[in-house]
């Protein structure tokens, strides 16, 4: 007796029957209340469909970076730890003032060429 009551209680708790015209109600509403899309907005769109494709991946890739980035500082750790100690010191100080003669080249190197600019632009 009692789940027969109960059963009467569910049908009439839900009164809402979907007859499908949920789809052209919205369809309805959409197309009173929402303008037509114009070249403008398109472009608006495509600009913000963009950003956020841009955001995401940056957002994905930095992620990802966060993850690989422990990994490559142990790994490379390792590696300089054998490195320095395959060698002697007599060969780490030759190594060490090559290295140092190569970066300075490079940056006398690129300062003359902006020097260069420089001159050329106030002639």
């Amino acid at each position: 007796m009692e789940q027969e009551s109960c059963r009467n209680i569910r049908r009439e708790k839900n009164p809402w029957q979907d007859d499908g015209s949920s789809i052209a109600v919205f369809y309805e509403f959409v197309s009173k209340n929402v303008s037509m899309p114009s070249d403008l907005g398109e472009l608006i769109a495509y600009v913000l469909l963009l950003v956020i494709t841009w955001y995401t991946l940056l957002f994905a890739l930095r992620f990802l970076l966060s993850l690989v980035k422990p990994v490559l500082v142990v790994l490379v750790a390792l590696f300089l730890f054998r490195f320095v100690r395959s060698f002697e010191l007599e060969d780490l100080i030759d190594f060490v003032f090559t290295i140092l003669g190569l970066v300075l080249n490079l940056v006398g190197s690129i300062v003359a060429k902006f020097m260069e600019f420089i001159l050329r632009i106030f002639n």
